[in-house]
């Protein structure tokens, strides 16, 4: 996403990356040649190619009509896409506040609940406390926390594979590298056995180039992207599968449930009437990922959609024969050319904005998503006093 100052008018009239412009100039460009060639051509035949009668100005109403209505669901798709990854990103939050927060732990968690902060009672200071039940809760907290981080980059490599998996059945080299990442940041949190057991989910093509550098040491190798760029494919594309499968979501969810239920009525655990807060996290966090996926996979009716392309490419061939030649330039060529851009720009933005959960310099940042989550839930660690869990993360 594209941050910039409202305020400016400078800053934003200059800008090309991310703009209509960008993508629909070639589209504007074949208008005005269009134009110009018509007008030129009724100057040299000296006579009008048609006439503007009042019927004309119909299709041009309803084809604004059309093409607003498509912009604003569009934006609707588009604001409803930001609230669910926020709420999405905010149950990953809520879930790991629950692990810190209703975990028992022992006596060193006793004391830091009661003392924190008090006379100098640090996190250091607690550690002499520690007893078994709160080595068991750290390692109880740092296991859920490491798998609500493995949903948020289950949840990103979803967005970029699943319009490959309904409709494509390919990505490029370059998507396919950001993929290879988010699966090695994945790698990294887990073992060799539940990291090959989420993989096989992905039923994507992967090169023996790929293997070699990432994947056949059986270990996480996070630093091959710091110096190596994507390999290249013959062809420039990876297959991938569209035959209907499970998703990484619901394996890692599964583990989620599973772990949390094992430590319910444990003395480092949880009381079971508070499991229901849990599974409650649970479920709202799979409702969101299957909305994200619906929405993904919806686009407008291809009827609709349809309608609106053609009639905005008739209206545009057709403009010649409704201007008078000796009206000038300004008039046949210039007024023309503005019409397109903004007919054709409306189509684009509500192209650009259908789909919010792509790879597009307009669509939304998962990376920085991830990145907030990844801090904000070891600081929870570290304001629960268990610098024991917080410790078993580190930044690569």
């Amino acid at each position: 996403m594209i941050d910039y100052d409202q305020s400016s008018w400078l800053d934003i009239l200059i800008r090309w990356q991310g703009t209509i412009l960008e993508s629909s100039w070639p589209k504007i460009a074949i208008v005005f040649v269009y134009v110009s060639a018509t007008y030129g051509l009724q100057l040299l035949l000296d006579c009008n190619f048609g006439y503007a009668w009042d019927h004309s100005y119909i299709v041009g109403r309803c084809l604004s009509f059309l093409l607003v209505f498509r912009a604003n669901s569009s934006y609707e798709k588009y604001v409803e896409g930001r609230k669910l990854c926020c709420q999405f990103f905010a149950g990953l939050r809520n879930l790991v506040m629950l692990t810190c927060a209703l975990f028992k732990g022992g006596h060193g968690q006793y004391v830091w609940n009661r003392r924190a902060g008090t006379n100098g009672f640090s996190a250091e200071r607690r550690a002499s406390y520690d007893d078994e039940d709160d080595r068991a809760a750290s390692a109880a907290r740092a296991d859920i926390v490491r798998w609500a981080l493995a949903l948020a980059n289950a949840f990103l490599i979803a967005m970029r594979l699943t319009p490959a998996q309904f409709s494509q059945g390919e990505v490029s080299e370059l998507a396919k590298w950001k993929l290879n990442f988010t699966r090695m940041r994945l790698r990294t949190l887990l073992t060799k056995e539940e990291f090959a057991a989420l993989d096989r989910a992905l039923h994507v093509e992967d090169t023996g180039v790929e293997r070699r550098l990432l994947w056949n040491s059986g270990k996480g190798e996070p630093h091959v992207f710091h110096k190596q760029s994507c390999p290249s494919m013959p062809g420039g594309k990876y297959r991938v599968s569209m035959v209907p499968s499970y998703r990484q979501l619901v394996i890692i969810l599964h583990v989620v449930a599973q772990t949390v239920r094992l430590h319910a009525n444990e003395p480092h655990g949880f009381k079971e009437r508070f499991l229901p807060a849990f599974i409650g996290a649970i479920k709202h966090v799979n409702h969101l990922h299957d909305r994200v996926s619906q929405a993904i996979t919806s686009p407008l009716p291809l009827p609709y959609v349809n309608l609106v392309r053609t009639l905005l490419m008739m209206y545009l061939l057709s403009i010649p024969f409704f201007v008078d030649y000796t009206a000038g330039v300004l008039a046949n060529v210039g007024m023309p050319t503005l019409q397109a851009m903004a007919l054709l720009g409306i189509d684009q933005i509500g192209t650009e904005l259908e789909n919010p959960f792509g790879e597009d310099i307009n669509d939304l940042d998962f990376q920085a998503m991830i990145m907030g989550l990844e801090k904000e839930v070891l600081r929870t660690l570290e304001l629960s006093g268990d610098t024991r869990a917080r410790d078993m993360f580190t930044w690569l």
